[in-house]
């Protein structure tokens, strides 16, 4: 069994979101119109479309508000929503890799929205008591490190875990 501190290249896999309202961080550079995914597979980007742009609350644990995330988020289909979801700790999710896409696909309805098909896109995270947002789509060819950043939404930290998903229309 892998322990979650044998895999220290967590904190280098971070989505590039715009900022936390408490929090600030910029990207400043283009976003890539392709990157690598699973198995060395090539996975466009679609960038015919406009950046999904949406927000969501930070999990909180208590009374300690966190902020605000805002994102914006590349779409990798052509014709595709984005799905927010919300569940209380501990939660339970049936997605796994998906050889044809590459990426971390819903294998099983969820109670909290999520639909056969549906990609998973990020998930929330937590270095100590500090949120973050882990890009799923960029390292879902290493399923164990996805699976390390879902595990770290635990009730230590938060009473609930948001995942983004991409819908396919």
């Amino acid at each position: 069994m892998k322990s979650i501190y044998a895999s220290l290249p967590l904190l280098a896999c971070v989505s590039m979101v715009e900022s936390f309202v408490v929090r600030p961080f910029h990207f400043s550079g283009p976003l890539p119109s392709y990157s690598r995914r699973g198995r060395g597979a090539l996975f466009m980007e679609d960038k015919s479309r406009p950046d999904f742009s949406f927000s969501f609350e930070i999990p909180k644990k208590g009374i300690a508000d966190i902020g605000t995330a805002e994102v914006n988020l590349p779409p990798l289909l052509e014709n595709s929503e984005v799905v927010v979801v919300r569940y209380d700790l501990p939660f339970g999710l049936n997605a796994g890799p998906d050889a044809a896409s590459g990426q971390i696909v819903v294998k099983a309805d969820g109670a909290g929205g999520e639909r056969v098909g549906d990609i998973l896109r990020q998930t929330t995270y937590w270095r100590g008591r500090d949120p973050g947002i882990f890009d799923v789509s960029k390292n879902a060819g290493n399923f164990d490190l996805v699976v390390q950043a879902l595990k770290t939404n635990d009730l230590s930290v938060a009473d609930e875990i948001v995942l983004v998903f991409e819908r396919p229309l």
